[in-house]
């Protein structure tokens, strides 16, 4: 049987109602994403069906689109590991301890972007970033009464800009592979959209947390939460030997699975030291169903019952069948037959820019995984900027500027999964997660005013000379 080739039409409108299924069932009944996402399957499994594509070459793709997230998922499952012993540890007492000492509850939110894109830069990772400094900032947050949502905004806003300009990222290097540029002229150019979104993201935190300072905790209840987190937990440097084991091996480019059992051998071996009387079958346990706080003071109880293995088992669900998705999708060739329709509108420079943003949000949000954000639309586009004019560093940035941060913001992307289950937070982080959607727009902005553009050499240095010469002769 001859497999059709999806028609533009028939693609938009399928995307549209698969994008309608999601939307009633996260936004209108408010379920769990899992449920739209499997319906969503459900109805392109149909449709890949009506094209002629057999049921196991269907399956065989959800399963690839699976396998390929395997090592998010192994990751996802020792971070949860991992905070439930720095919490039994001290490790995350500890650094909130201290961080409601140091940090200012009018400046925590501009104060967490900023630590938080710092240590992306020198790691390379928006994940080891999130694991790590995240976890404690969210303890701080709640402690000193700021929003969780704010707070898990100001983080990821901070991590992922980091993860998006450090030249030891992952997609740092993908970008300008596949726009075939130079990492390092890919990442000065992506300074003229990026700084700019950070200011604005700074500036819109500190206003913000003006404007929080009456409603944050007061000094008494501050002084009464360090109190008990210095009486029921260790309260040393010495916890902090495995957080800074794994930055250390981040930095120094070490595997990301291999760095967290590391730091997972460190968090034990530390754990014998601060807790007296402390067995190898509690410290497992605690991997694996998370830490149980039981002071009696309800803000220590509620801030520090989290973590373990089984914590995770909601968001690795999800990755599974967003993959799973993802796959059927590909499969179905559904993403290539919109770009292809979409090619007619690539005569602009604003709408090449445009027709990018889109498309790396269309797949972050139908496939759920960031390297094909870049890669589909960076290979499908990449021949307009050249019609246009604009320098390949133009792809590179804006499949960055679109690609890795918008994926940040797709709840039921693995990003997005691994932010809420590693954070404790629900959805609405997305929403405070500005630099993510601020940069895409001035992307936007800047392909329609040409401002921040790198146009391509008309004519090769001298030629215009020549050819004034020859019209003279």
């Amino acid at each position: 049987m001859e497999i059709k080739t999806p028609t533009f039409g028939s693609a938009c409108a399928l995307i549209i109602f698969v994008m309608a299924v999601l939307a009633i069932g996260i936004l209108h009944y408010e379920v769990a994403p899992q449920m739209p996402i499997v319906l969503s399957i459900i109805i392109v499994s149909f449709y890949g069906l009506w094209l002629g594509i057999k049921w196991r070459d269907l399956e065989e793709s959800m399963i690839r689109g699976i396998v390929s997230g395997l090592p998010s998922i192994l990751i996802l499952c020792l971070i949860g590991m991992l905070i439930g012993v720095w919490i039994l540890n001290g490790t995350v007492p500890t650094l909130s301890y201290y961080g409601l000492q140091l940090l200012s509850p009018t400046y925590f939110l501009a104060s967490s972007v900023i630590i938080c894109a710092v240590t992306s830069i020198v790691t390379g990772s928006a994940w080891s970033t999130i694991g790590t400094i995240g976890v404690a900032l969210m303890a701080t947050a709640y402690g000193l009464g700021v929003p969780l949502a704010m707070a898990a905004g100001s983080i990821v806003s901070g991590a992922f800009f980091g993860d998006k300009m450090s030249p030891l990222s992952d997609t740092t290097n993908l970008a300008p592979a596949i726009a075939n540029v130079s990492i390092f002229d890919h990442i000065r150019h992506m300074l003229w959209t990026s700084i700019p979104s950070l200011l604005i993201t700074v500036s819109i935190f500190i206003v913000l947390g003006l404007q929080l300072e009456e409603k944050t905790a007061s000094f008494s209840q501050l002084t009464s939460l360090t109190t008990a987190l210095k009486d029921y937990f260790p309260i040393t440097l010495w916890t902090l030997i495995s957080p800074l084991l794994i930055l250390v091996l981040a930095i120094r480019r070490a595997k990301p699975i291999p760095t967290l059992v590391i730091g997972f051998i460190a968090a034990v071996l530390t754990t014998y030291a601060t807790v007296p009387g402390i067995n190898l079958g509690q410290i497992m346990t605690t991997a694996h169903f998370g830490f149980t706080s039981e002071t009696g003071i309800t803000e220590v109880d509620k801030l520090l019952s989290r973590g373990g293995l089984s914590s995770m088992m909601f968001a690795v669900s999800l990755i599974m069948i967003a993959l799973a998705f993802g796959g059927i999708i590909q499969r179905t060739g559904i993403m290539e037959a919109i770009l292809n329709g979409l090619k007619h509108f690539l005569n602009k420079t604003g709408n090449v820019i445009l027709i990018t943003v889109l498309s790396c949000l269309g797949v972050n949000v139908l496939v759920g995984e960031q390297y094909l954000s870049i890669v589909l639309p960076g290979k499908m586009i990449g021949p307009a900027y050249k019609k246009v004019k604009l320098h390949q560093v133009n792809l590179s940035r804006t499949l960055e500027d679109a690609g890795t941060l918008l994926h940040a913001l797709i709840p039921w992307g693995v990003s997005g999964a691994f932010i809420m289950s590693t954070l404790g937070i629900g959805m609405e982080y997305a929403l405070f997660s500005f630099l993510c959607f601020i940069n895409p727009i001035l992307a936007i902005l800047f392909g329609y005013t040409g401002f921040g553009l790198k146009r391509l050499e008309e004519d090769h240095p001298g030629q215009k000379e020549q050819l004034s010469l020859n019209k003279a002769i």
